[in-house]
């Protein structure tokens, strides 16, 4: 006689603790049974949904890289402004847990990268976003025609994580990373 009680998506119950968990606990506090737990399952349940512990992990990352592939950013104010708005996006404390974990697990790091992808899953996401904000703002006249786009979005995005990636959930106010993209920045207008 079964014991368990039937859940609708058992995939985006898992996902959802998992989460939850980097956000109140951090990457570390991320295990198979933590995840079970917070998901109120047996942990065999996680692993009837993904081949193992990395695969969930690797769910976990490709569906923050989906939410960072929409982030629109807007060319309104100054470069700066809309840099920063973008990074404010990206910089959640799901990803800053997330980046962690990839940039420590070589198994979630090579399932998570997309094909033909290089570097960090994330990061590497959260850069295409600010080529993006920086070449329509190239094309309003924020920075130079000749500035190097791709070079300064790894500048900021890398920057950005530093700032992020200190003790966790003390993410600095808009105004320190505001004047660090500023900073960045002030070489290509």
């Amino acid at each position: 006689m079964p014991t368990g009680r039937a859940i609708e998506d058992p995939r985006t119950v898992l996902l959802h603790a998992g989460r939850r968990l980097l956000v109140s606990d951090g990457p570390g506090a991320l295990t198979s049974r933590s995840v079970a737990v917070a998901s109120g399952v047996a942990k065999g349940v996680l692993h009837r949904h993904f081949e193992d512990f990395d695969a969930y992990l690797a769910a976990l990352v490709t569906a923050d890289a989906a939410r960072i592939g929409l982030i629109e950013p807007r060319v309104a104010g100054s470069a700066p402004d809309a840099v920063t708005d973008v990074l404010e996006q990206v910089f959640t404390p799901v990803t800053v847990g997330l980046v962690a974990l990839v940039i420590s697990r070589d198994g979630v790091r090579r399932r998570a990268r997309r094909t033909g992808a290089f570097g960090i899953p994330l990061l590497m996401d959260a850069t295409a976003v600010v080529v993006d904000v920086l070449a329509a703002g190239r094309d309003v006249g924020w920075i130079r025609r000749d500035a190097d786009v791709a070079a300064l979005a790894l500048a900021l995005v890398g920057s950005a994580h530093l700032l992020y990636a200190g003790d966790r959930g003390a993410f600095p106010d808009h105004t320190a990373l505001h004047e660090v993209v500023a900073a960045i920045l002030a070489g290509s207008s």
